[in-house]
């Protein structure tokens, strides 16, 4: 394929792909939970309280963006955030006992393999085109311009 109409096809496609497998804001099936709120609440189990802070770092994600999700959690009754009795200013987002029964309740595969799409798509492909997307994906990655 010639690089201009390689450029135009990836162009084209990546947002297709991008929609298709985000999974971000999804239910998962037969919950009221997204895959990224199961994630807040299985750290929570793990590592106790922590401030906001540490749980964007855990879950790689912006203070903005899991403040974001922390609300909705938290309307769930599943967090609470509390204030640090010895600084005042710092804030830990603690996990509710709904939540720990939440968190209970999602076996390991409901966040994810089987409501993956990602998984499920690879799942369809042939051990080559499977190769042959890493591969891309690796060349693409490859000494390229970094992203922001």
């Amino acid at each position: 394929m010639e690089e201009n109409a390689a450029v135009e096809e990836i162009s084209r496609l990546y947002p297709a792909v991008h929609r298709r497998l985000r999974t971000s804001g999804r239910l998962l099936p037969g919950r009221d939970l997204t895959a990224r709120m199961v994630s807040v609440l299985r750290h929570l189990v793990s590592y106790g309280p922590l401030t906001v802070g540490d749980l964007a770092g855990r879950l790689r994600l912006s203070r903005a963006a899991t403040t974001e999700l922390l609300d909705r959690v938290e309307g769930r009754g599943l967090v609470a955030r509390v204030r640090d009795q010895r600084d005042r200013r710092r804030v830990y987002v603690r996990i509710t006992e709904a939540g720990r029964a939440a968190a209970g309740g999602a076996g390991r595969d409901d966040a994810g393999r089987d409501d993956d799409p990602l998984a499920a798509a690879v799942r369809t492909m042939t051990p080559q085109e499977r190769q042959g997307l890493v591969d891309g994906l690796r060349a693409l990655l490859r000494d390229g311009p970094a992203g922001g």
